[in-house]
């Protein structure tokens, strides 16, 4: 990766700072106001989102136009529709996806490594589907099969049951609740399978925003229940992409002992 440099510097052709400049660069693209990170995927096995919210529109754009460039691809978090809308028509030559906040963008036929993987994606309302399809499309631009139970809450067990059993051949869950929050607890006490739960800002009066759905995950009796923060979308898909990297090199290497 870096043979052209070093030997560059090695025969006198480049200074100590120029090389440094050259190796940073395969790592980072810099502009006056964004650094970014473009081998993420390859260092944490998960990509850089550009996350919109607090940038302007020329520095989202700017953001994005860096990892089509380089990348092909590029996951934009964090849109308001005016910001949305902006990408949609300076990009309309490349495939786009959206789902609520989230935006990804690509050339067509660009394609990342695929990871083998199924995910259960359950949410305790409607109103917390948005939340649910963003992390299931960046999942599925990863390659992972993601299982979706929509409207599973506990307000009628019944449904609660039927996704447990719906996503039981997984190898995790995320789960999605607003109001009280309960729902990834009642899932994650009536499975061995690894739960992410993620607190939605679906709610009114005392707890609401996510206050109480958050307060009751992180508050669960229920050992082992991961929890993101309140509408962290992002974060619940990295973490799973995480654990089935951990689960794919574990049974590579149990592959690899058999065929000894």
């Amino acid at each position: 990766m870096f043979e052209d440099v070093l030997r560059s510097l090695a025969s006198g052709e480049i200074t100590i700072q120029e090389a440094e400049e050259k190796i940073l660069s395969k790592f980072f693209e810099r502009t006056n106001e964004l650094m970014l990170d473009m081998e993420r995927d390859k260092r944490q096995g998960f990509p850089e989102i550009v996350f919109a919210l607090g940038k302007t529109k020329e520095q989202t754009i700017a953001a994005v136009e860096k990892f089509l460039e380089r990348k092909g691809i590029a996951f934009v978090s964090g849109l308001d529709e005016e910001k949305k809308r902006e990408l949609k028509d300076r990009f309309s030559d490349y495939v786009i996806k959206e789902a609520g906040r989230l935006v990804v963008l690509k050339r067509e036929n660009t394609t990342l490594e695929k990871l083998n993987g199924k995910v259960g994606v359950i949410t305790a309302g409607t109103s917390d589907v948005p939340f649910a399809e963003e992390t299931s499309l960046i999942l599925e631009e990863l390659g992972v099969s993601v299982q979706k139970v929509y409207d599973a809450g506990v307000a009628g067990i019944h449904r609660s049951f039927y996704a447990l059993s719906k996503t039981k051949d997984s190898d995790l869950l995320i789960v999605f609740a607003g109001m009280e929050g309960i729902l990834p607890s009642l899932i994650a006490s009536l499975t061995d399978l690894p739960v992410i739960a993620v607190p939605t800002p679906v709610g009114y009066g005392f707890g609401g925003e996510g206050l109480g759905a958050l307060s009751t995950m992180l508050q669960t009796c229920v050992p082992g229940l991961v929890v993101v923060n309140i509408g962290n979308t992002v974060g619940a898909a990295a973490a799973a992409v995480r654990i089935l990297r951990r689960i794919r090199k574990d049974g590579q290497a149990s592959e690899n002992k058999r065929s000894y």
